[in-house]
C-alpha cells in the first residue's frame, strides 16, 4: 500500500488542499498525518480525507482551549502510529509509556521539563537522533518517519555504524540491518524552500518518495 505522509499544516487549508489531490493522483491509499494540524478547516478535511492522525505539540499545548467537538477528536489520537514496517509521530520515536495527549502539559509540569524534552528536533540535535535511532534498535525497527522539524531529511545507520545524511528525492529502505529517521516536511510552512512539502511510502517496495508541490 502507499501512504502518504504528511505533517506541520499550521493552518494553512490550501496548501492541504493540494497535497491530498496529489497523493491521490499518486495512488496513495491512506493518509497518515502527524500533527501540529493547527486550525479547524484543517481538521475538517483531514477528517473528510479518512487520515489516521497522532498528535503534536501544538495539539497537546492547545487541547484544552479547542472547541468541544474537536477537543473530543483530538483527544483520541496517539502520540505514535506503528503498523507493519511503518513507524512515525510527530517527533521522536522515544516517548514515555502509557503517556496519552491529555496528560502531556501535567507531564512536563510535574518533571520541571521543557517541550523539547518530548519533542526535539532530529534535525538540531545529535543528542536526540542517536536517542532516536537507538529507540529504532532496540525495537528492531528498520525506519521511523517524523514531521516537527519543517524539513524533508533523512538519516540512515548502518550495521558498521556509520551515520549518513540521504539526499532524495527518493531512495529505498534496504533490509541489512541499517535504521532510518525519515523527515516528511511541513504542509504548511516548510524551512527548506517553498512549496507545500510530504512525503509517498510504499511499503511493499519499500520505497520513500519526497514530494513538494510548487506554488500557492
Amino acid at each position: 500500500m502507499i501512504w502518504a505522509i504528511l505533517s506541520d499544516i499550521h493552518g494553512h487549508s490550501g496548501p492541504l488542499r493540494r497535497v491530498v489531490a496529489d497523493a491521490a493522483d499518486r495512488g496513495a491509499r491512506q493518509l497518515l498525518c502527524l500533527g501540529d494540524v493547527g486550525g479547524v478547516t484543517a481538521l475538517d478535511l483531514l477528517a473528510e480525507a479518512q487520515a489516521t492522525c497522532v498528535f503534536g505539540n501544538w495539539e497537546a499545548s492547545g487541547l484544552r482551549g479547542m472547541d468541544k467537538p474537536y477537543r473530543g477528536l483530538v483527544s483520541r489520537w496517539p502520540a505514535q502510529f506503528r503498523a507493519d514496517g511503518l513507524w512515525a509521530a510527530h517527533a521522536s520515536p522515544v516517548w514515555p509509556q502509557g503517556l496519552a495527549i491529555g496528560g502531556v502539559v501535567e507531564y512536563l509540569r510535574q518533571h520541571n521539563l521543557h517541550w523539547l524534552a518530548l519533542f526535539p528536533s532530529l534535525q538540531r540535535s545529535d543528542e536526540a537522533r542517536w536517542a532516536a535511532l537507538a529507540e529504532l534498535e532496540a525495537a528492531g525497527a528498520a525506519a521511523f518517519f517524523h514531521g516537527h522539524t519543517h524539513v524533508q531529511e533523512a538519516w540512515r545507520w548502518r550495521p558498521d555504524a556509520t551515520l549518513t545524511r540521504l539526499e532524495g528525492p527518493d531512495f529505498a529502505i534496504e533490509e541489512d540491518g541499517s535504521r532510518y529517521l525519515i523527515g516528511v516536511g511541513s504542509v504548511g510552512d516548510p524551512h527548506d524552500g517553498d512549496g507545500a512539502c510530504y512525503t509517498l511510502y510504499d511499503d511493499a517496495a519499500r520505497r520513500v518518495e519526497w514530494r513538494r508541490l510548487e506554488g500557492r
